[in-house]
């Protein structure tokens, strides 16, 4: 087959330049992201039951959710926070679970809170469930202005929909809307003397705002629709509802008395808000735009940013701040990326010319780049995105790729140096190499299996790593054997034969006859090297993942649990006026109640949490960021003793609350309780820990107002009226929606008492306690005639994992490896003595790094099975599979120097470039083999053959390993922090495994071959 196409040169050339061609066009128009998408295997469910406390939404709640959710065979965690009022349910489906597959799983999902649903209480809200909550909002945007708070969301609908005609929109999402609503303040002293209740009038109210269909008449040839009053539509409106008549002291007819003369009517956001943002230290509506799948990035952004443009030109009183803008990010990470690949390009082509000489120097350069672009058109139709894992992907092949042209030109020239024309000698290259170059090949690929077939979101962030190498790779071997020949046939030239061995070829000469004379010395010597590697193990730092690279701090403020937001919102007021005042900072966003936005692929979703805030910090650069993360966390714990604040860099990889987590399980609170107590103790006796807490909280007081059944009957009232009348003071009767503006709001009724300006949740327990409770058909009645207040303490929230009780004791590190922190902190584990019941496990970054290194684990089998494979193949031989492979181990092992010099941490990213090494490194080994097998076939005796493979083709070797090395040098430069660490450990261990092949592959073929058994092996 490769003969045939040989012979047809013209279209060779044009295939492979069509191809190439094909690369340059995707590469400008292919969809770009800064990132690979995660399949949506994380979904967050929301169950309302308002009014009940935390153990009540758990009993009456939770557990029937989890009942349900437990026959949903795809969920492989079910993490829940309940809190008074409401359970947040985080659920997480299986790594097994493809991204194709994701919809149906979550359609099961739906159909089982649906059934849950049936069983839940009457006054139980339905659970909804949001399975979008992986999607990234690309572009975040800031409103605020020195004026009204409602005109701000108003605006911000406007913007809304004008982003939505968008066709590359997918959805926006609002934060910090302030909840505008439509209240109706009562005057209890003037509504007592006209004879009115706030439980009636919200009723009559709720009657008079209704929109229901009245038919229609057929008058002649049309329809004409009837159309009675219904829903209130404007402020106006509802204040000159007649709610009653005003009494006439001069015996005229009574009048109507408007509704306008007894209450306060208005929009306001006033009354308990669950959230509340900020930006610049004033209050904000933020916009996250979240693009369609598959668009380029840059296009994308130009649109958006033409929208905000004119909006904010139309709107000179509202002001369009962007927060996050990821097209630029992605834009300036690619530009980066592509100038690191172009000078891969470079510094490769470099190194084949300075160590191959000009004319096979070209030969070889001149395929770089044909097989990069080669290759990214055949990614690009396999619908690739262009992100910065597959362009890092690209540059990690670019020393890989010109092997095979390194193998087949020097081939070539061997062949036109023994007189052969160039045909000739081109189709003999090939004829010997096809096999042989094909095997190799198949080796590397191997040890990218693993890679390509890891599950869950370690595979979707990693896949294109293994998806473009070996794409890259097949390339290289088809234009190896296809273009390289013909290149050759135009550039190479016989050349005399050197009378005299080089200076490389003597030392290679001597290290192969050293050992084969002496295997045994061999050996012990490349195990000093081993060892001496290894010991810089000790010295390079663990992290599971690099810190991300932009000019970003996140701030997050946690107080105890059962805080009022006003706590959380003062603690994170006080930390923004200091933020603003340093020098440096740009801006802040600061988001209270919840977390921030989902503006970067792994930041954790926390819809309702009142005592937790975040502020988004952005900075000049990203230099300032470590000096103002410090600074901070000193002032905050000076300033803010009872609140644990932590100052974090965005992250790469998947998102972990702390690095050093150990989780309690168990079913009593008060056993959780003293368990907490205990590890949180052990765990401040560790050095190198620091912001050691628990998420258990505190007990929550609660004001129970007990009614006393037998008075309520006498005095002809029930629950009903004193839980309503309560509800009036305390935050308002709903009575309707208001339908004025774009979108319908919440119409409320609430009492004003005549002894404080206090309104809703303000009130004091003295206040509520002169409610009055409305009686039909009578005055009202003291709230202390039929009930009796009473201060009881039940948990402030509840986590459960599973469907069992848990609670998370955290750790951050400082100075220490969370690995060496885990490590005592298990030790310690298994010292204490828990109550019954309780159990504990690892969570935090040691969890997810087991997770993903898990992943990579559970196929490796397949990788190592396919690598014994083609060995079994090319060989046919055990022994000779066992000294290739033995060769793995000094690929991994070599990484240590290089991340200790090069000062970066041994983590997830690393341990991917110890993986890709394996195939990389046994390539040695079997060149080795198979020319020492060559020269035992001729004849030759065992230690003479060793001696001629080693000398031979140790200049090949090195020139592999140094483009290699070469191709990897821009990343290891890189601006990134994710890419660094890979190109540490893979430069590192390359080195160490090539020049210790040169030694040990000779050794072992010594002492496991004799020259019996290397005939017939």
């Amino acid at each position: 087959m490769i003969g045939k196409l040989a012979e047809r040169p013209r279209l060779i050339v044009a295939v492979a330049m069509l191809m190439s061609l094909m690369g340059v066009v995707a590469w400008l128009t292919m969809p770009r992201e800064e990132d690979p998408k995660i399949a949506a295997r994380a979904a967050l469910v929301v169950a309302p039951f308002p009014g009940a406390s935390a153990l009540d939404v758990e009993r009456l709640v939770v557990v029937r959710l989890e009942e349900e959710l437990a026959e949903v065979e795809q969920l492989e965690h079910v993490d829940v926070t309940v809190r008074t009022g409401v359970a947040v349910l985080t659920l997480r489906l299986r790594d097994t679970v493809r991204k194709e597959e994701t919809d149906d799983a979550w359609d099961e999902v739906r159909e089982a809170l649906v059934r849950a649903e049936r069983e839940l209480p009457s006054a139980a809200l339905p659970p909804v469930l949001d399975d979008d909550i992986i999607d990234t909002e690309a572009v975040l945007l800031a409103l605020h202005g020195p004026h009204d708070v409602l005109a701000t969301a108003d605006a911000a609908e406007e913007l809304e929909r004008r982003l939505l005609t968008l066709d590359d929109v997918l959805r926006v999402v609002t934060t910090g809307d302030p909840g505008e609503r439509m209240t109706v303040d009562i005057d209890d002293a003037t509504a007592r003397r006209v004879g009115l209740d706030p439980v009636s009038l919200a009723r009559s109210l709720e009657k008079r705002n209704v929109r229901l269909p009245s038919g229609s008449l057929h008058l002649g040839d049309r329809a004409v629709p009837i159309r009675s009053s219904g829903d209130l539509r404007s402020t106006r409106e509802v204040a000159q509802l007649p709610v009653g008549v005003r009494p006439d002291a001069a015996g005229r007819a009574p009048t109507a008395l408007p509704l306008g003369e007894i209450a306060d009517v208005g929009r306001t956001v006033d009354g308990p808000r669950p959230t509340r943002a900020r930006y610049r230290g004033s209050p904000a509506v933020f916009l996250g735009v979240v693009p369609r799948e598959g668009l380029q990035a840059e296009d994308f952004g130009r649109e958006v940013k033409s929208v905000v443009d004119r909006f904010a030109g139309a709107h000179p009183g509202v002001e369009v701040e962007v927060v996050a803008f990821q097209p630029a990010r992605v834009a300036g990470r690619l530009s980066e990326l592509g100038g690191s690949l172009l000078l891969g390009v470079g510094i490769v082509a470099g190194v084949v010319l300075l160590l191959m000489g000009i004319r096979m120097g070209l030969v070889v350069a001149s395929i770089v780049p044909l097989v990069t672009f080669a290759a990214v058109s055949l990614y690009a139709a396999g619908g690739g995105v262009l992100h910065q894992i597959a362009v890092a992907a690209l540059v990690i092949a670019l020393g890989l790729l010109v092997d095979n042209a390194i193998v087949v030109a020097e081939l070539i020239q061997r062949h036109l140096d023994d007189g052969m024309d160039p045909v000739e000698a081109a189709r003999a290259a090939v004829d010997e190499l096809a096999l042989p170059l094909g095997a190799a090949t198949a080796t590397t690929l191997a040890s990218f299996v693993p890679m390509l077939l890891a599950d869950g979101n370690t595979g979707d962030f990693t896949r294109a790593i293994p998806v473009v190498v070996m794409v890259t790779l097949v390339v290289s071997y088809g234009y190896a054997l296809l273009v390289t020949p013909l290149a050759a046939r135009l550039g190479l030239r016989a050349q005399p034969r050197r009378t005299e061995a080089s200076r490389l070829d003597r030392l290679a000469g001597a290290v192969g006859a050293v050992a084969a004379r002496r295997p045994w010395a061999t050996l012990g010597a490349a195990m000093l090297v081993v060892v001496a590697s290894g010991a810089f193990a000790t010295r390079v730092g663990f992290n599971f993942f690099p810190t991300s690279d932009r000019n970003q701090v996140m701030v997050e403020i946690e107080l105890p649990e059962g805080s009022h937001l006003s706590a959380t919102d003062g603690a994170s007021r006080t930390l923004e006026r200091w933020l603003e005042e340093r020098p440096g900072v740009v801006s802040t966003a600061a988001f209270v109640g919840r977390s921030a936005p989902h503006f970067y692929y792994n930041l954790p979703n926390q819809p309702q949490a009142p005592h937790v805030a975040q502020i988004l910090v952005t900075t000049r650069t990203a230099s300032h960021v470590e000096p103002l993360r410090r600074a901070l966390e000193v002032f905050a714990a000076e300033r803010l003793p009872a609140a644990t604040v932590l100052a974090k860099r965005l992250e790469q990889g998947p998102p972990v609350r702390a690095p050093i987590q150990l989780r309690l399980r168990g079913d009593d609170l008060r056993d959780l309780r003293t368990a907490t107590a205990d590890v949180r103790a052990m765990l401040r006796d560790i050095e190198g820990t620091r912001h050691v807490r628990d998420d258990q909280g505190l007990g929550l007081p609660t004001l129970d107002v007990e009614v006393d059944d037998a008075a309520a009957l006498r005095h002809g009232v029930d629950r009903e009226r004193v839980a309503l009348a309560l509800l009036t003071q305390a935050r308002g009767l709903p009575a309707g929606s208001y339908r004025g503006g774009a979108d319908p709001v919440p119409l409320v009724l609430r009492s004003r008492p005549a002894v404080t300006s206090a309104r809703g949740d303000a009130l004091g327990p003295g206040e509520l306690f002169a409610t009055d409770v409305p009686r039909p058909g009578g005055p009202p009645l003291p709230l202390l005639e039929v009930a009796h207040p009473r201060v009881s303490y039940a948990p402030a929230v509840i986590h459960r994992r599973d469907r069992q009780r848990v609670v998370d004791v955290f750790a951050e590190n400082e100075g220490v490896t969370y690995a060496a922190i885990m490590k005592q902190a298990e030790a310690g584990m298994a010292e204490l003595k828990l109550p019954d019941g309780v159990t504990w496990e690892v969570g935090g970054a040691v969890a997810e790094s087991n997770k993903a290194n898990g992943s990579l684990g559970a196929k490796g089998p397949y990788g190592a099975l396919l690598l014994v494979l083609v060995l079994l193949a090319e060989f046919n031989s055990f022994r000779r599979v066992l000294i290739v492979l033995a060769t793995a181990p000094l690929a991994a092992l070599g990484i240590w120097p290089g991340l200790y010099l090069a000062g970066q941490p041994f983590g997830f990213v690393a341990l991917l470039g110890a993986i890709a090494l394996i195939g990389i490194a046994v390539n040695g080994a079997i060149v080795l083999i198979d020319v020492a097998d060559r020269e035992g076939r001729a004849g030759v005796p065992i230690e003479q053959a060793l001696t001629t493979a080693v000398r031979l083709r140790t200049r090949p070797i090195l020139l592999t390993t140094a483009t290699t090395v070469a191709g990897l040098t821009p990343l290891l430069f890189s601006a990134s922090t994710l890419w660094p660490p890979m190109a540490a450990a893979m430069i590192s261990g390359l080195v160490v495994s090539t020049l210790l092949t040169l030694g040990v592959v000779p050794a072992l073929y010594r002492l496991l071959l004799t020259p019996r058994r290397a005939a017939t092996a």
